[in-house]
């Protein structure tokens, strides 16, 4: 069976052929045909052309059985992935007000594909679903009962496929099942969060009611005294879509060094001795040593600590920072290996936490839960 998988952004379309064979369906081994990427999107329908065209040789002729999308958030409504109809549109463009800046981007691809693969099956896996085992104490916020019951304000947690697979590539690496181990895994790129995964569920996480909530990110500002968005509103005059751009696309990194949401242009500045750069940085590494700290407590401990996304997988200064000062909790890094980890899973750690670096596959494990969505595979 071949599936594509489609992941769409506010400007971009990237898309990977994956292809199921039946005798593998038990353990949903794929293998990938071809893969790209599409900028300067202007037109979702256009760019799902070019995708196919870019394919073609990988397709050989045969046709798109099924459609995997990402989505980001799938609100309290999905918890697994799900056939995409007519009615999960609705609710897909519904929660569009929780991720302004991704379900409206992920629902143009889901439109496109449904009018060009009219035969194939649309799936919709979300990010947010993997953090539905979270319990009520980790998600409720301390408001008024009534916004949790009925508004349905509360964290929900993103980069949930991300976590989920790097969670369970490394039981894997263990040759063990996820169940047998405490986790903490770190997504660290222009959007970051930090997940404690106890036995294979998640059960907290830092981002939450929408993806701007935790850590400091590329252009997101992160943890934040809510009165600070009032004073904002009230004694700066700003209007509120005014100070969520400025909370969601000026802020983080970017808003704290002056120089840019990339965090090698951060590191180059820093060495040069930019002190605005040197906070971004600092600040960036303490927000993750603190919920990496909160999480050896909430779970009692753990038994490894990964790092994954562009950031995570790719910068050594980041990871030996944050991991600097928690020897006494079990984590010391293996200075040598993390300076050079190489490709791939590798493990860079000489502790009783076991530190790795397990480069993410969001698009393998879409492709994974899109298959097992349309045969039924539990």
């Amino acid at each position: 069976m071949k599936i594509l998988v489609l992941n769409a952004g506010s400007s971009s379309l990237k898309f990977h052929l994956f292809e199921i064979a039946a005798e593998a369906a038990t353990q949903g081994d794929a293998k990938r045909l071809g893969h790209g990427a599409i900028e300067r999107v202007s037109n979702m329908g256009d760019a799902l052309r070019t995708a196919f065209q870019q394919l073609g040789p990988a397709l050989g002729g045969e046709r798109i059985e099924a459609v995997g999308h990402r989505v980001v958030h799938g609100g309290d409504l999905f918890h697994e992935a799900v056939l995409i109809d007519d009615e999960v549109e609705k609710q897909i463009d519904a929660l569009s007000v929780l991720a302004p800046l991704h379900n409206p981007h992920n629902l143009e691809a889901i439109r496109a594909a449904r009018s060009h693969l009219p035969d194939a099956k649309q799936v919709a896996v979300f990010d947010t679903a993997f953090h539905h085992t979270m319990p009520p104490r980790a998600f409720a916020y301390g408001l008024p009962f009534e916004y949790l019951s009925v508004k349905k304000i509360r964290r929900y947690g993103f980069h949930g496929i991300s976590h989920r697979y790097v969670s369970s590539r490394f039981a894997q690496l263990q040759a063990k099942a996820p169940e047998e181990y405490r986790i903490i895994t770190c997504h660290l790129g222009n959007g970051c969060s930090i997940c404690a995964v106890d036995r294979g569920r998640s059960v907290d996480t830092s981002m939450g009611f929408t993806p701007l909530e935790g850590l400091l990110m590329g252009t997101r500002s992160g943890d934040l005294d809510p009165e600070v968005v009032l004073y904002l509103i009230t004694h700066e005059r700003r209007s509120p879509e005014e100070v969520r751009r400025m909370l969601n696309n000026d802020s983080g990194l970017k808003g704290v060094s002056g120089i840019s949401n990339d965090m090698r242009d951060i590191l180059a500045a820093a060495e040069q001795g930019n002190e605005r750069a040197r906070l971004a940085f600092d600040v960036f590494c303490y927000r993750a040593k603190k919920y990496i700290g909160a999480y050896l407590a909430a779970m009692g401990g753990a038994e490894a600590l990964v790092f994954t996304g562009g950031i995570g997988e790719n910068s050594a200064p980041v990871r030996e920072q944050i991991c600097a000062g928690l020897e006494k909790l079990g984590i010391r890094l293996d200075r040598t290996r993390n300076a050079q980890p190489g490709p791939g899973d590798c493990k860079i750690s000489d502790s009783r936490v076991q530190i790795w670096v397990i480069p993410t596959n969001e698009e393998l494990l879409i492709a994974r839960d899109t298959f097992h969505c349309i045969s039924s595979i539990p």
